[in-house]
């Protein structure tokens, strides 16, 4: 037993790590106060954020900071949006991000909560009060001293936290924290100034609106590390897979063929709609490539539970992940999909729901290691029936109107890689991209990279006449290092 921790101290600090993701429904407005540097003028400068949450994957998180400006975060449960004010772009997954990561990956607030760490000391100081909206809540301050996780060396980090009696959720804290910019830690202090929660604000809704000026840019380039980037163009990580049934598989048998795992929750309303995408693309592929579904549930029970209760569910149960490997690989946000190549690499991880034609041409690029030939007819794809084309017969090639950038892998970047992607698409008569070959290979993270993005591309169709048209073209999707 540690003398410097306090039985009730570590146990006020082990219920506020978890307090506020117990919590159903909540929102609340937190103010930080970061101070100057000793011996610099000023005094420092205020985070504002304002967060409601409904558990466990609606989330709407909008911040304030002297260097970004506005920036607000929001998921539906369906998709996750990120937007900047400072270059008035935003990004979207269509994925589920819980909210419990989400209020970690934006850094939009410094932890209100602390966050489970190795405890080096905990005492008890006072009891307190504290009053919001002429509420009043009473609090235990607690002193605690933490480092990085098990393993890891990091220096003890001292904070004061004013927590709730009633909820467990942190207040108010005082630390020292590393402001962006400065290499040097200074006081901080983090206080929540409204916090409301229950079944009242359960029943309230919210929803943010792009400003219609904003431009899209690929997730990747807001640098949103929602799964682990440095994978790809390595050998995959020996994952501890098993079945739902304990038994083991291990990846490695596997190779000779692209293997492609989908990671999902069972809560995941994403998840669930991309099932019936992975039985088209499955058998589409037949057996030149290994589709694996892989669950990633906290518990085998909510994942048990899940499964049978799921009207989409695959033939074959779905596989379990360790939960030291949903770490380990970075997963914040479901579905998620890892294509790992015949020689065991991974050539793509990212998350988000992927169109089927997108899978298609991502597996048949993986199986095989050569590009594909042309198709020998480019433009209107079926010819026209009936009698001989008039004048109004004439037709017009589809023109693009939505554009998503594809963003650059690091290793590209690492390695200076650039050229140009080509493709042959298959524009349908809705305007919606299908069919995608590649024909010029640059690099499989980069490849890989062209498909997910050109599938999103919305043109305006063909015309023949009056009447939209499928269309056979070619699309490059350029790399460069500037």
């Amino acid at each position: 037993m540690n003398p410097q921790i306090e039985p009730e101290a570590e146990k006020l600090y082990r219920r506020a790590s978890v307090a506020l993701h117990q919590l159903p429904a909540y929102e609340m407005d937190v103010e930080t106060t970061i101070a100057k540097p000793h011996g610099e003028p000023g005094f420092g400068f205020h985070i504002l954020a304002t967060v409601a949450v409904r558990q466990p994957d609606k989330v709407l998180i909008s911040g304030s900071t002297p260097f970004t400006g506005q920036t607000t975060v929001y998921s539906d449960g369906l998709t996750s949006l990120f937007w900047q004010e400072s270059t008035n772009q935003f990004a979207k997954i269509d994925a589920a991000i819980p909210a419990r990561l989400l209020m970690r990956l934006t850094n939009l607030t410094p932890e209100s909560e602390p966050v489970e760490q190795t405890l080096v000391s905990a005492k008890f100081l006072r009891d307190d009060e504290i009053y919001l909206d002429g509420r009043r809540f009473d609090c235990k301050v607690i002193q605690v001293s933490t480092t990085g996780r098990e393993g890891v060396k990091a220096d003890p980090r001292l904070r004061t936290l004013w927590i709730d009696t009633k909820t467990g959720v942190a207040l108010r804290q005082q630390t020292d924290v590393v402001p962006p910019g400065l290499a040097i830690e200074v006081p901080a202090n983090i206080a929540v100034t409204r916090f409301d929660y229950g079944s009242h604000v359960d029943n309230g809704d919210f929803a943010f609106i792009v400003p219609a000026d904003a431009t899209e840019v690929d997730w990747h380039l807001m640098d949103l590390a929602v799964t682990h980037r440095g994978l790809i163009g390595k050998p995959a990580p020996p994952l501890h897979l098993t079945t739902v049934g304990g038994r083991p598989l291990d990846l490695a048998k596997l190779r000779g063929k692209p293997v492609l795992l989908h990671f999902q929750t069972t809560w995941c309303k994403p998840c669930a709609e991309s099932a019936a995408v992975l039985d088209n693309v499955a058998k589409t592929m037949g057996s030149d490539v290994r589709i694996l579904r892989v669950n990633v549930d906290e518990s085998s029970d909510a994942l048990l539970a899940g499964f049978e209760k799921s009207t989409s569910a695959p033939q074959r149960p779905p596989l379990m992940l360790a939960a030291s490997d949903v770490e380990a690989l970075g997963l914040k946000a479901w579905p998620a999909n890892m294509l790992i190549g015949r020689d065991g690499n991974v050539l793509s991880f990212d998350a988000g729901r992927v169109s089927e034609a997108a899978l298609v041409a991502l597996l048949r690029n993986a199986a095989s290691p050569d590009a594909v030939t042309p198709p020998p007819v480019w433009g209107v794809a079926e010819p026209r029936r009936g009698p001989r084309p008039g004048k109004d017969d004439k037709v017009s090639p589809p023109e693009l109107v939505y554009k998503v950038d594809p963003g650059y892998t690091l290793e590209a970047q690492k390695a200076k890689v650039s050229g140009t992607v080509m493709l042959a698409i298959l524009v349908g008569a809705d305007g919606k991209v299908s069919d995608i070959h590649v024909l010029e290979k640059l690099e499989p993270g980069l490849d890989a990279r062209a498909i997910s993005a050109v599938s999103k591309w919305r043109f305006k169709p063909a015309m023949r006449g009056s009447v939209p048209v499928a269309f056979r073209a070619r699309a490059g999707v350029s790399f460069s290092e500037n």
